[in-house]
């Protein structure tokens, strides 16, 4: 078993394209997430041993770049590869490149190992949580958000189906909350170039925040989402 790396194809599906028959954002990031989780798996890194352990791996933040459309029907091979943690930070950095090679979006996600009692960041895993990551990581992917004066847009809701089994909004929905409040026009003429995403305090199912968007240029979108209990999330796309 090689804990440097893992790989998996796909072929692009319709269930996640847009109106353009194109990968959506939260597409690409779900597809990064379970390729994460089947590498773990693989290395025996699984549910039980986390429940057993008292542990989590939470997203800190991630960055996407996006180089070119990945329309339905593209066979995919998706590559992920770890990293040692940086102080707490591990990161992961997955490709994704079509039959040829053409690398066509790539994602660095940054995330944390917490224990789910205590709700601590852990900088040393259990000991019965082996974590075999100890390569370097390939490439860092700059993460920054430009804020902007962001006006109230929206209140969302982690509801039952955007959730997932940590009992707050999954990783990747925010990407779609997100996405579903960008001009149309934009969505339909331009095509996503970068997304960054800064996760600061998690959203618990059946809880609000207020959506707040700034227009930072002509392609450029800065959003954040907060409520009575501080700051949830930042993040920032950019088109082409």
């Amino acid at each position: 078993m090689n804990a440097d790396f893992y790989i998996e194809s796909f072929t692009v599906h319709d269930f996640e394209a847009d109106v353009n028959r194109n990968m959506t954002p939260g597409a690409l990031l779900r597809r990064a997430q379970q390729i994460s989780t089947d590498h773990c798996t693989h290395l025996g890194i699984d549910a039980a041993l986390y429940a057993k352990t008292h542990t989590a791996f939470l997203l800190a933040k991630l960055a996407l770049q996006l180089y070119e459309p990945i329309p339905v029907g593209t066979r995919i091979t998706l590559t992920t590869m770890p990293s040692a943690p940086q102080r707490a930070i591990y990161h992961r950095y997955t490709s994704f490149c079509d039959e040829s090679g053409r690398l066509l979006c790539e994602i660095d996600s940054c995330w944390v190992l917490v224990n789910t009692q205590t709700k601590r960041i852990l900088r040393t895993a259990p000991e019965e949580l082996h974590l075999p990551f100890m390569a370097s990581p390939p490439k860092l992917l700059d993460s920054s958000i430009q804020k902007g004066d962001a006006a109230p847009l929206a209140e969302e809701t982690a509801v039952y189906s955007r959730c997932d089994q940590n009992h707050h909004l999954n990783n990747t929905a925010y990407a779609d909350i997100l996405t579903d409040h960008l001009p149309q026009e934009l969505l339909l003429e331009r095509q996503l170039s970068r997304l960054s995403i800064v996760y600061h305090k998690e959203v618990p199912m059946g809880h609000s925040f207020q959506l707040s968007r700034a227009q930072l240029r002509e392609n450029d979108y800065y959003f954040v989402g907060q409520s009575d209990t501080g700051k949830h999330f930042e993040a920032q796309f950019t088109f082409r």
